[in-house]
């Protein structure tokens, strides 16, 4: 299958890279699901984890996107329908959707513990974010694809390129990227690779749609690396609650995983540089038990 895919990191605690896998034949219907939940919070606005303050509307709106990231995030349509939740009416009802199909998205998150300070030999910030990503996406893709489940890669994404003082190098990522394995493919052509802002307002940003899906990606890594390490505030946790589901089913191990309908949709390592060797470990896990979260009905029936 075909698929764009979107990056986005978090600083805290190392440095995530978080990779989303948009299949191109779903994208319109996550992108109307998206468009329903921010019509319903009324909120317009750029939207991220960092922007999660109060339980307000952005509070609502980033909660009704991590449900529809987690059911578009389903492998397989066997047992009953996952209900998405959608935000308020004017009236303050919630809104709910069953969602019946397996839409197929997937999402990779790799981490360097280290935030890159053993890599003393590339020339830039930059170079050492195109290497570790280009790491976590190789191992992700091989992870998540199969030979009968092939994962090829239209486009690239990135959220901005100010932050690392260049654009980004697809030379260094693409060009470098050897060994992959025969059902994962990504061409190198010359406009794979998008680097604008993710804030759909500004003139230099991509397509309204791309900034979309840039903004629930910076949501998805957000809420992984809170429940993975612990929440910066109670609100994080609660908006994160679908993920930590996730999480949880992915710790009880490989058969549990390969029984469950989010089968082959995400995965997530981590490693840092030991005497210029890369050590690669299992993704460290730190269990929240802070304030009573508000569940969502995120999944119901077995897994």
């Amino acid at each position: 299958m075909d698929y764009d895919l979107y990056h986005d990191e978090s600083k805290l605690d190392g440095y995530w890279h978080g990779m989303l896998l948009v299949p191109k034949p779903k994208r319109q219907r996550m992108l109307d699901l998206l468009a329903d939940a921010r019509a319903n919070a009324r909120y317009s606005e750029p939207l991220g984890i960092k922007r999660v303050r109060k339980e307000n509307r952005v509070f609502d709106c980033a909660k009704s996107w991590l449900t529809v990231a987690i059911a578009s995030m389903r492998s397989t349509a066997g047992g009953e329908p996952v209900p998405i939740y959608l935000g308020k009416s004017k009236r303050g009802v919630p809104q709910y959707r069953l969602v019946e199909e397996a839409p197929g998205a997937k999402f990779i998150l790799f981490r360097e513990s280290d935030a890159h300070q053993e890599m003393t030999s590339h020339p830039d910030h930059a170079s050492k974010i195109e290497t570790t990503f280009r790491t976590g996406l190789k191992g992700g893709l091989h992870f998540l694809g199969s030979e009968q489940e092939s994962i090829w890669i239209d486009s690239l994404h990135f959220d901005g390129h100010e932050h690392l003082k260049r654009n980004v190098d697809a030379s260094r990522i693409i060009g470098r990227l050897e060994g992959l394995r025969s059902y994962c493919h990504i061409p190198d052509k010359s406009d794979i690779l998008h680097d604008g802002s993710s804030d759909h307002h500004r003139p230099d940003a991509q397509s309204y749609d791309d900034c979309q899906f840039l903004q629930l990606t910076d949501l998805l890594v957000g809420s992984f690396r809170t429940v993975l390490l612990g929440a910066t505030n109670d609100l994080h946790l609660r908006v994160a609650y679908p993920v930590e589901s996730l999480v949880l089913r992915y710790q009880e191990g490989y058969a549990r995983m390969k029984n469950s309908r989010w089968w082959s949709s995400f995965c997530m390592s981590q490693c840092h540089l030991e005497d210029d060797h890369w050590v690669f470990e299992t993704m460290e896990y730190e269990p929240y038990y802070g304030p009573a979260q508000i569940a969502l009905p995120l999944q119901t029936g077995s897994a």
